[in-house]
């Protein structure tokens, strides 16, 4: 597939060279939220084989100064999600005119698509033009690591505090996976953990190959006791720029022990310690929220293209059923998503069985 190109916007297809590779990354290095998924790099996804990613770049003046990623499925085209926009402004450009350029691009990327998906974050919500609908949604607790490791822990909860210390009184330790002895042995936790929940469980050689071809920007912390791994945290990052959790997995027995709670920890200490600006902690849960850092919400722009527009109609039923869950109190609420959980692992259960 050939690059799209345009005076006002470039669509790639793969990751570049040469002088539009240093024009984006020239960019992102004048960002203020540069993140994996925004840099050249992102087509080196192990996840995006066999799909169709794309990178939107705006270009004023021969300079790169917006970037947008996503994926093309069949006739519905996605830029992120709510818990993580994939898009990117130089600090000193006109965002209207770049955030034009980016929505330019898409719908050229788009062609016949029916839907398209923009996620961006709240205070980009103005740029994106009226054809688009929008639907905001709570976002993530960013934590800003500017001030440091040991100030970010002072603004932890009094209880997140004192998990961290208990499993460090514990004799729960973490450090860095660096070999593949390390990722197999935080496999067998993965296995475990993805069989509990009934999930799709990866190969062992694309798990090690995953973890071990991508260590320019993806990290893996182990939590063990007593010698054996219990728990594990992944990281993706752009350097000197902010830092995701990704993915955890753990062992059930060993909650008790806080595992989770120190992995967050450490991820914070060696976040602030290679010089990472931010970090997305990928959802609003409770504990998450108990590690400090600001809400920051998300909107959803979208543009429905379909007979009918029966993907609008959709969002306008959800949202009144958002609406009404507004009155519901979050412990019942916590409850019903509990029960159905319960219920959808009984029907795939009983389907198994037959």
């Amino acid at each position: 597939m050939r690059e799209v190109i345009d005076t006002s916007f470039q669509v790639l297809y793969g990751e570049p060279a040469g002088p539009i590779e240093t024009a984006w990354q020239t960019c992102l290095a004048d960002s203020d939220c540069p993140s994996h998924y925004t840099a050249p790099e992102y087509f080196r996804e192990p996840m995006l084989d066999g799909k169709r990613p794309f990178a939107v770049l705006s270009i004023v003046d021969e300079s790169v100064t917006a970037v947008m990623t996503g994926l093309h499925y069949g006739n519905r085209v996605q830029s992120g999600l709510s818990t993580r926009p994939q898009i990117a402004f130089s600090r000193h450009v006109d965002r209207t005119v770049s955030m034009r350029n980016l929505v330019s691009g898409i719908l050229k990327e788009a062609g016949s698509a029916k839907l398209i998906d923009l996620f961006v974050w709240s205070d980009m919500a103005e740029l994106v033009d009226a054809r688009f609908r929008q639907r905001p949604y709570r976002g993530v607790v960013m934590l800003d690591l500017a001030p440091g490791s040991d100030a970010l822990f002072r603004k932890f909860s009094q209880t997140r505090r004192n998990d961290i210390r208990r499993a460090i009184r514990s004799g729960v330790s973490v450090d860095l996976a660096e070999s593949p002895a390390h990722v197999m042995a935080y496999y067998a936790v993965y296995v475990d953990w993805a069989r509990r929940r009934r999930l799709q469980i990866i190969r062992e050689e694309e798990f090690r190959e995953e973890f071990l071809t991508t260590r320019s920007n993806r990290q893996l912390l182990l939590a063990r006791y007593n010698g054996k791994v219990i728990a594990g945290l992944v990281l993706r990052f752009f350097p000197g720029g902010v830092v995701e959790y990704a993915a955890r997995s753990f062992l059930q027995s060993a909650l008790y022990l806080k595992p989770n709670d120190l992995l967050h920890w450490r991820a914070i200490e060696w976040a602030c310690a290679e010089g990472l600006t931010k970090y997305n902690l990928g959802g609003t849960g409770l504990f998450l929220r108990k590690f400090g850092g600001e809400v920051v919400p998300t909107i959803r722009h979208r543009l429905d293209l379909s007979l009918f527009r029966r993907h609008a109609v959709s969002d306008w039923m959800g949202g009144r059923v958002d609406d009404a869950r507004r009155f519901i109190p979050e412990r019942v609420e916590g409850l019903a998503r509990a029960l159905r959980s319960h219920a959808r692992r009984y029907r795939r259960g009983a389907r198994g069985s037959l």
